[in-house]
């Protein structure tokens, strides 16, 4: 790539068929339209522009690979896990593990969930099953494990070759590192080498509160689908069988690893739309692709590294197959089917008032902080921009034209639904509205910065009436904006608060307008949007290393007895936070978070009928209580869409079938629950009871 990039300096000749640098047009009647030169950009042997890697570029990535090593050998990461310093509360300052920032109390998924998970795993030893966060091979699918898939894990490979903590730190840290590098090189190559737009566009895109409130986890599915878009560009450039066996290998690899994110609410609409744009980029540039000579060539460079990665996901299909099936058949959330058409408009827009609103205080409609995060929003004045600008140069960006679709799409999906066969047959269905807003706002932002990038090489003059209606419109939209957000706010957010918003917002707005010749207004767009969202930094803490999990008195009492005794079965009884922390520990448990069910080890006891199974065949969350009834009786119920509870005697003989040794109760016991054991050991107001089974 780089020989064919240093082939050829000097600017290209602008191609009337290329809409992303569309040659002088004769204006239509009553307006004038004139193109300037583009931005130079170095270009391949096909003639297609590529990305200009000069020294600014190379130190801006330098500084991105460099802070995320920088944060993994310090043990900096942005989870809330110092929140488990008031969950679990053992004498220890609530700033435990915390370098700077609030540790949010919304994000349980990472701090009891994934934290726990992951040093249960690496407790565990890497193994391909760990039945404490779920059934058959469940690690297999998420986490790293000693195994060839995870040659395609990049997140997971600090947990391969580091300690649990800076491999914890590499995790956490990977996500906003893959969409840094992704988007800004994406942005590059479809800006024309446009640096602080590309720049500000991967900024942004990390500070949304549709990535940031999220922990960033968006940020790998966004990040490699811009990656796996410069390489395909690059494939098809590519002449010499080295260069398409080396591009092709990274796009296999970029693929494949996106593919095994394994959440498709985020990731089918996402693959619509860098498909999308990706076909646009390539009708702009059709002249320039596609000799048919090199077509053997590319399926020789594509075949070879295509073998070995066959070769590893076949063995991932053999080990995985049966827990695939497992995780699909579930009742939540592998049966789920969505037919769209229950988003709320006032979502669309809330990224405008999200200032006004906390992880602790919004609207109860909107779910919580995260399910409201969203991105800003300025299609409905881009699609109208584009709309007249093709009309009156009488060319198409079809990368743009394509990227409006996908909004259009994602609209109806949103406010109207699809049709059950549409919904199944385009696997939108997978995705609920309440996860499609992600990709939908992403794709806002491709939209967003694709368009940036024409609008700072066009020049057009129109009616003099154009520019002031627009601009109206964009105030009226605006004021659209806080209408509907003001409705949905159930009174938290006033009509006066929203007057510098919709003053801000709409003059930037207006400076999308194409004919509205405002010096440096591209740079001054980017510097509003910065202004803007950085300050989103603080929805995530930074933290240092596990400290408010292995550090906690639960946690240093648990752990030497499940090392002493590793094979022992846990349970506890009451608090599902202290199901979290036995779970960090690596002992077996019975309770605590199980991504799918065991049914070999648990409920073969439990539940041998399986008369029960809708209860908890699902991703749930798990605690146990006491019931003691003389009859030796298991109650199992769903408590709600992701929890389940098992209600039985702490005595019962299936606790020696199950091999559970170790009972943790949160409350002062009766004598009757622990009839069949003695205490061992003291937390607080937890105690921790060996059975006598």
């Amino acid at each position: 790539m780089s020989k064919a990039s240093k082939k050829k300096t000097s600017a290209p000749p602008i191609r009337p068929q290329s809409a992303s640098a569309p040659a002088r047009v004769t204006p239509s009647v009553g307006s004038t339209a004139s193109v300037t030169q583009p931005e130079i950009a170095p270009i391949s042997d096909t003639g297609l522009p590529l990305i200009r890697f000069d020294r600014r570029v190379k130190i801006t990535l330098g500084v991105m690979v460099g802070l995320f090593f920088l944060m993994v050998m310090t043990k900096l990461h942005f989870g809330s896990e110092a929140i488990w310093n008031r969950m679990l509360p053992d004498g220890s300052p609530e700033n435990r593990g915390l370098l700077t920032g609030q540790a949010r109390q919304i994000r349980m998924d990472e701090y009891a969930v994934g934290a726990p998970w992951n040093l249960s795993n690496y407790h565990n030893g890497l193994k391909v099953e760990n039945e404490t966060v779920g059934g058959l091979k469940t690690p297999l699918l998420l986490f790293a494990v000693k195994h060839p898939i995870t040659f395609f894990r990049f997140a997971n490979w600090g947990m391969m070759f580091l300690d649990v903590e800076r491999g914890y730190a590499w995790m956490m840290c990977s996500t906003p590192l893959i969409l840094l590098i992704g988007a800004f090189l994406f942005f590059l190559l479809i800006t024309r080498n446009q640096f602080f737009l590309s720049l500000t566009g991967a900024i942004t895109l990390l500070f949304s509160s549709g990535t940031a409130s999220w922990t960033f986890s968006p940020g790998n599915i966004i990040g490699f689908c811009c990656a796996a878009f410069v390489l395909a560009v690059y494939l098809l450039q590519a002449r010499k069988l080295s260069s398409v066996l080396l591009i092709s290998s990274l796009l296999i690899w970029v693929v494949i690893s996106y593919l095994l994110i394994l959440y498709p609410p985020y990731q089918v609409p996402m693959s619509y739309l860098f498909i999308m744009i990706l076909i646009g980029y390539v009708i702009n540039e059709r002249k320039h692709i596609f000799p048919l000579q090199q077509i053997p060539l590319k399926l020789l460079g594509i075949a070879i590294p295509a073998l070995v990665a066959g070769a590893i996901l076949y063995l991932f299909k053999q080990d995985a197959e049966e827990t695939f099936k497992a995780v699909t058949s579930t009742v939540y959330p592998g049966k789920r089917t969505e037919l769209g058409g229950t988003g709320f408009i006032a979502n669309w827009y809330s990224e405008f008032y999200s200032w006004f609103f906390t992880d602790t205080s919004f609207p109860k409609s909107w779910l919580n902080s995260c399910e409201l995060a969203h991105y800003l929003n300025f299609t409905p004045i881009i699609v109208p921009m584009c709309i007249a600008l093709w009309i009156i140069t009488k060319r198409v960006d079809w990368m743009l034209l394509l990227a409006s679709v996908f909004m259009v799409i994602m609209l109806i999906w949103m406010e109207v639904g699809f049709p059950k066969a549409l919904a199944e047959m385009s696997l939108m269905s997978m995705s609920p509205t309440r996860r499609a807003q992600i990709p939908m706002g992403a794709g806002g932002m491709v939209l967003l910065f694709a368009y940036l990038g024409v609008l700072n090489k066009v020049s057009i003059k129109v009616p003099s009436w154009f520019t002031p209606v627009t601009i109206a419109g964009i105030f009226g939209y605006m004021v659209f904006t806080a209408y509907v957000n003001i409705n949905d706010a159930e009174g938290m957010l006033k009509a006066h608060q929203t007057f510098v918003p919709v003053i801000f917002f709409s003059l930037m707005g207006s400076l999308l307008v194409f004919p509205l010749n405002i010096p440096y207004r591209v740079t001054l767009f980017c510097v509003g949007m910065l202004l803007y969202l950085i300050p989103n930094y603080r929805l995530n803490p930074i933290s240092i290393g596990l400290s408010p999990i292995m550090e906690n008195a639960l946690y240093k009492t648990i752990r030497p007895i499940v090392q002493s005794d590793p094979e022992a079965r846990w349970i506890v009884n009451g608090n599902q936070f202290v199901t979290y922390m036995v779970t960090a520990t690596g002992a077996k448990q019975v309770t605590g978070v199980k991504y799918i069910p065991d049914r070999k080890h648990i409920f073969s006891v439990l539940d041998p009928q399986a008369r029960r199974d809708s209860a908890y065949n699902r991703y749930a969350h798990a605690i146990n209580q006491s019931y003691i009834d003389g009859r030796d009786s298991v109650i199992l119920f769903n408590q709600y869409e992701d929890g389940y509870v098992i209600a039985m005697d702490p005595c019962s003989p299936k606790m020696k079938r199950l091999n559970v040794k170790y009972q943790v109760f949160d409350h002062s016991t009766q004598p009757a629950e622990t009839r069949c054991m003695q205490e061992i050991a003291k937390v607080g107001s937890i105690t921790i009871y060996k059975t006598n089974l």
